[in-house]
């Protein structure tokens, strides 16, 4: 129903009477926690007669343009329902310009075309291997809200502050299309490229591989603590990073509003519903390889840093041949693709800096973020941290499937894991229980971990010096500040 300027003042200033708790004319059936059985007044544009309109409808026209999906706390279902605007979520994609991009040193960055990144959107000819830019999966500026009332879970963004919530400013920004890190080993810089120059040999650089069916050419670079991760991203300036909490923030949300699911590692589904939206996820992807990639390749990159990016801006699934020691095909890979951001889960794990684990004398843990991108952050230590949240012990100590997560201060913090692998989240949370000590976020899971793997998975246990030849650290950028402090709007 159209409402005319004067009348949408009238139906927000009832939404706002409704969450402050007065009354509100409801039907006499259904749940009265539920809101869509909420009926609220307006006046008819085409008559002039009173009347009542459905509370959720009121929600989707006053706010125009907020992207909203919500998950029943109830129900054990990954699948969350769209809420709100229905148009707005739809175009939600187009609208935050996700998709690939080369940034510059000055963090000016030039669109990709979306079928094809070998040329810019313009059709002229573009360069992965780092002559004209990294290669970068972007976003413009948004905010992220995320509540909960007794009935559901809510995640949103819109342009603008959303009313009545704590909103995060999210600057455009962007993390690696590669899911992982590269290094400049001529002036040890971490980038994002696809070339097979020695200059940029992953894994741990071992050049005696080069000719051989597991060289690093091509490969991104592990074995590498998230300390030295970040020193290498920010040689390129303010407004660099590796691995920055925020980023994966970010991925988590836009991946779960926009699919509409929890559970990335959901069969893809080529087909939308029937509102146009998404639905299903993008597959298992890389993360059920089998032994021959510790007897073939040590548990280093076995993937190439082009494998892919022949799916251009698209969100699908690519086949990728994994040839081992005797030259045969060890399996089929199904790398997973978000609009272009490829291996954001499994293959090679994530190492997340701005963010920190104090353990408890429970086992469980303290889960702290920096206040701000541009401030100096000391992965040694919590001074000057944020607490965000708190993780919990693991009765026994080991892996367990995440059923709530907190994102308060954008911490991505599991609160509660009594899950399964198909429920929930459907992601792992590995707690060892230790007593005391720093412990660095380890995110996202490698091609080892199965079901575990996902874009809530947080490995608990590991050191801020940890190293391992299977994880490594993508380079990220912020246009401007990022705090997770948030505002009320």
């Amino acid at each position: 129903m159209a409402l005319t300027e004067q009348e949408e003042t009238k139906v927000r200033s009832i939404i706002t009477a409704f969450d402050n708790g007065k009354t509100i004319a409801q039907l006499p059936v259904g749940d009265t926690n539920n809101p869509s059985k909420y009926l609220i007044e307006g006046v008819s544009k085409d008559t002039g007669e009173s009347v009542q309109i459905p509370f959720a409808d009121a929600v989707s026209i006053v706010n125009k343009h907020i992207a909203i999906r919500r998950w029943k706390r109830s129900l054990s279902t990954p699948v969350g329902e769209a809420y709100g605007n229905i148009d707005f979520l739809r175009e939600l994609p187009s609208i935050l310009g996700l998709g690939c991009y080369l940034v510059s040193l000055d963090r000016s960055r030039r669109k990709l075309d979306p079928t094809n990144h070998h040329r810019f959107a313009d059709g002229s000819p573009a360069a992965l291997d780092g002559t004209m830019g990294d290669y970068l999966w972007c976003w413009n500026a948004h905010y992220y809200a995320w509540w909960v009332d007794s009935t559901y879970y809510y995640e949103a963004v819109s342009l603008t502050p959303i009313p009545g919530r704590q909103n995060y400013y999210i600057p455009a920004g962007g993390t690696s299309a590669l899911g992982a890190g590269v290094i400049d080993r001529t002036t040890n810089t971490l980038v994002s490229v696809v070339s097979n120059d020695a200059k940029y040999r992953g894994g741990n650089n071992d050049a005696n591989k080069d000719d051989k069916y597991n060289t690093f050419l091509g490969k991104v670079a592990t074995n590498l603590p998230a300390a030295t991760f970040g020193s290498y991203a920010r040689k390129k300036g303010q407004g660099w990073e590796a691995g920055w909490y925020v980023a994966n923030a970010v991925v988590g949300y836009l991946y779960r509003i926009i699919m509409g699911t929890r559970h990335a590692q959901s069969a893809f589904n080529p087909n939308k519903d029937a509102n146009g939206l998404y639905q299903g996820g993008t597959g298992v992807g890389v993360t059920d390889a089998a032994g021959w990639w510790n007897t073939d390749f040590g548990y280093y990159p076995f993937l190439s840093t082009s494998a892919g990016i022949e799916l251009g801006d698209a969100v699908g699934v690519s086949d990728y041949d994994v040839i081992g020691a005797d030259g045969t095909k060890k399996q089929t890979m199904h790398i997973p693709c978000f609009f272009g951001l490829k291996n954001f889960y499994g293959h090679i794990g994530l190492i997340e800096r701005g963010a920190l684990m104090n353990k408890l004398s429970d086992g469980s843990a303290d889960y702290y973020v920096a206040p701000s991108l541009y401030s100096e952050f000391n992965i040694n230590s919590i001074d000057g941290l944020i607490k965000a949240a708190k993780v919990p012990a693991n009765s026994p100590a080991g892996w367990k499937y995440i059923t709530e997560m907190s994102m308060q201060n954008l911490c991505c913090a599991p609160i509660v894991a009594t899950g399964t692998s198909e429920t929930y989240y459907a992601d792992g949370w590995y707690n060892d229980n230790a007593t005391s000590g720093l412990r660095c976020p380890f995110r996202r899971g490698n091609a080892s971990y199965g079901a575990y793997a996902g874009l809530a998975y947080l490995h608990g246990n590991y050191a801020v010096t940890s190293a391992y030849v299977y994880w490594s650290s993508p380079l990220c950028y912020f246009a401007e500040d990022v705090s997770p402090v948030p505002v009320q709007n």
